[in-house]
């Protein structure tokens, strides 16, 4: 009786000791499927009316299949925005080399919350003139306001230089939160996984 109490756990543990590199390689799978970013899990709608630099007035959302990388901030600021627009522009360049999003319709919207300063011309030459992806965008104050209040965003226009946290939030086609990321994280890669993740359970 005690030998096969022996023998049955000698076979349980080859068992486990068998099993242990596919448990590692489901769980390395699925760590991989999780988001990056922090789930946007309220479900309400973003909406807002943005001008162009051409000065057109346009509504957002305004395609029900665009996905919308949105980020407030203003283009004299010295710290946030630099890093998060050249972190856009090389997510950019990740889209275009991914075979399974490349054709997906993906932009990336900066709005200005200092539109005195963030003029046309400043806006076309920082942002617009990146790639058809790229739009910059100005808001009426009261449009701006409630936008920075949706998305508790804790802008600070008050002081001699603006105070921003400079999230940026991936929209989905009808304008709800899919994801937030905050100025700590910047890997482009984790961002793609996360992009390709939901489109494809959209899909």
């Amino acid at each position: 009786m005690k030998l096969r109490k022996i023998v049955i756990a000698s076979v349980l543990i080859l068992l486990a000791l068998s099993l242990m590199p596919i448990l590692m390689l489901i769980n390395q799978w699925a760590s991989d499927t999780e988001a990056y970013g922090i789930t946007g899990n309220d479900g309400q709608q973003i909406h807002f009316r943005w001008q162009d630099v051409n000065q057109q007035v346009h509504q957002y959302p305004a395609s029900a299949g665009t996905y919308t990388y949105l980020f407030l901030g203003f283009l004299s600021c010295s710290e946030i925005c630099p890093i998060r627009i050249e972190q856009l522009d090389q997510l950019e360049q990740r889209i275009q080399q991914d075979a399974s999003i490349n054709k997906a319709e993906v932009q990336f919207m900066f709005v200005t919350i200092d539109p005195d300063n963030d003029t046309l011309a400043v806006r076309q030459a920082v942002i617009d003139a990146r790639s058809k992806r790229f739009v910059s965008a100005s808001l009426s104050e009261s449009d701006l306001h409630q936008l920075e209040l949706r998305l508790s965003d804790n802008i600070n226009r008050q002081l001699a230089t603006i105070n921003h946290v400079g999230n940026l939030f991936l929209l989905d086609p009808y304008g709800k939160i899919a994801r937030i990321y905050t100025a700590k994280q910047l890997s482009t890669s984790k961002m793609l996984i996360d992009l390709n993740h939901i489109i494809s359970t959209q899909h």
